[in-house]
């Protein structure tokens, strides 16, 4: 799929509102949410990557996506984990589960330690990542079962009805029996509906099915911002985040998504594709795995304000290393593969 500028801007709005969450900055008690946004984006965006290739080749090379996700993903993620083991212990040297933690990370398994009680504490953001881990492992077989259904409208329904399900099963668990927010906050089963919402949204473009006019009209993208604007700015806690707060975020990053691919060069679009918000959405993987240890040292002792300017500014410090020296390269070096690959099988 060709690159388009605004969706990088998009990941600087999601990581942003991930950032003033972490520092805990009063005014913003909602923007945990901002990890929904990266959800719904991931959904979309692996989506319409591995159609693409479907449409291309008439197959999907499973191998070659698992070893790119891993190439992208995990160089970064392991100089996180070096910059751990030489500084944890001696920021919190009476922590006594920094080698729990290490490998807990290192094999992406965060989300399934916390539900457990066993996370790491200082880590806790990793979750996510095992989250979207575990969808970048089962989505591409599953979406090759879709893709035998041979209809669009099939997958689109499977896609639509899992959501649904995933929503209403997270709702019954908080509000009917009652379960623990910061179980249902952490599970694979709880936050897998921004994902397949966004991979039903990826299918729909992907396949260039089309879009009502009605649906485009400047009235219904003011109304998605405003949701979202009003549950990030709304003081309630996880509980009520998840069970009703999730529904209307989701919604309103899929119709921005929808916005974007139908309206590129509109107001949004070339906001979002404004040059220094697209450059903090290409450091966005970076400054989400950087930032957390980094704050959560400084709010033992500092007011947010501090923590969230020491914080973000130690973070894209080493988020700009890592997207120069680690990850374009490493980019460089995938694409150069692959035409040498391509050459030679010419």
């Amino acid at each position: 799929m060709p690159y388009c500028a605004a969706l990088d801007g998009l990941r600087a709005v999601a990581i942003l509102l991930v950032l003033l969450f972490h520092a805990q900055v009063p005014i913003f008690p909602g923007a945990n949410v901002g990890v929904d946004v990266f959800f719904v984006l991931s959904g979309y965006l692996i989506t319409r990557i591995l159609l693409a290739e479907h449409q291309t080749g008439g197959a999907l090379d499973l191998r070659r996506f698992y070893r790119q996700r891993l190439l992208r993903l995990t160089p970064p993620l392991l100089i996180l984990l070096l910059l751990y083991a030489v500084f944890a212990p001696l920021l919190w040297p009476d922590y006594y589960f920094h080698v729990r933690d290490w490998v807990t990370v290192l094999i992406y398994q965060a989300d399934l330690a916390l539900v457990f009680g066993m996370g790491p504490e200082k880590m806790i953001h990793a979750w996510s990542l095992g989250i979207e881990e575990r969808f970048y492992l089962l989505w591409p077989l599953a979406l090759l079962g879709l893709l035998a259904l041979r209809s669009q409208c099939a997958a689109l329904t499977v896609l639509l009805a899992g959501a649904l399900l995933v929503g209403l099963w997270r709702l019954a668990a908080l509000q009917l029996w009652s379960m623990d927010s910061s179980e249902a906050y952490y599970r694979f089963d709880m936050r897998i509906s921004g994902l397949l919402l966004g991979a039903g949204l990826g299918i729909w473009i992907g396949r260039g099915l089309p879009v009502s006019e009605r649906l485009l009209r400047r009235r219904w993208l003011v109304l998605a911002w405003l949701a979202l604007v009003a549950v990030v700015l709304y003081p309630t806690n996880d509980k009520g985040r998840l069970s009703f707060g999730l529904p209307p975020v989701e919604a309103a990053v899929l119709f921005t998504l929808l916005w974007l691919h139908c309206r590129p060069q509109g107001l949004l679009g070339r906001t979002l594709a404004w040059r220094p918000l697209v450059y903090v959405g290409q450091l966005s993987y970076g400054l989400y795995l950087f930032h957390y240890p980094a704050m959560e040292y400084l709010k033992l002792q500092q007011p947010w304000w501090v923590v969230l300017l020491g914080g973000t500014g130690a973070t894209f410090i080493l988020a700009v290393f890592s997207h120069h020296l680690i990850e374009r390269p490493i980019r460089r070096w995938r694409k150069a593969g692959g035409r040498i690959w391509v050459s030679a099988a010419a």
